[in-house]
């Protein structure tokens, strides 16, 4: 079975900063197909627990900084996400959630005049989409030939270094 890790709020838990979901039921059954274990994180509600304050990204300088409310929680967000992903090693992707400070992939910064991604994206070490883009066919086994490949070479990798 396959692992793949989901933002919380798309797997139907309240988690989001408002107490509310995002959720993606399609997905669970998608998954139940195509034997993929999804596995629900939330480097926010981890962090700050539900409910929150907004988190907002914000260009300071060089740098760009996760304010929620006045406390500066980039860094926090970034070594969360970095932690989720190391306790789950075996995880061969992640789905986020659009517009997430740390689950979307495009994400907008205030006084940057341009998106990136969130944290989850940023520090993921797998193929990662977010949940909008698998509301087709096409787009879920797109997504899943990404996974089955990096899937594939870690193998691989894994048979190598066993010699």
């Amino acid at each position: 079975m396959i692992k793949i890790l989901i933002s919380s709020c798309v797997m139907g838990n309240k988690v989001r900063w408002n107490n509310s979901t995002r959720h993606y039921p399609e997905l669970h059954q998608w998954a139940q197909d195509k034997g993929i274990e999804l596995v629900p994180v939330c480097p926010e509600n981890e962090l700050f627990g539900t409910p929150r304050q907004n988190i907002r990204l914000v260009q300071v300088g060089d740098s760009v900084e996760g304010r929620m409310g006045k406390e500066e929680v980039y860094k926090q967000m970034i070594k969360k996400s970095r932690e989720l992903f190391s306790r789950h090693p075996d995880a061969r992707g992640f789905i986020g959630l659009a517009n997430s400070p740390s689950c979307g992939i495009s994400v907008g910064v205030k006084n940057r005049g341009s998106v990136m991604k969130g944290t989850m994206h940023l520090t993921s070490p797998v193929p990662s989409c977010e949940a909008n883009q698998l509301r087709t066919e096409e787009g879920r086994q797109k997504f899943l030939n990404r996974v089955l490949k990096h899937h594939a070479s870690v193998a691989q990798l894994d048979r190598a270094s066993a010699f």
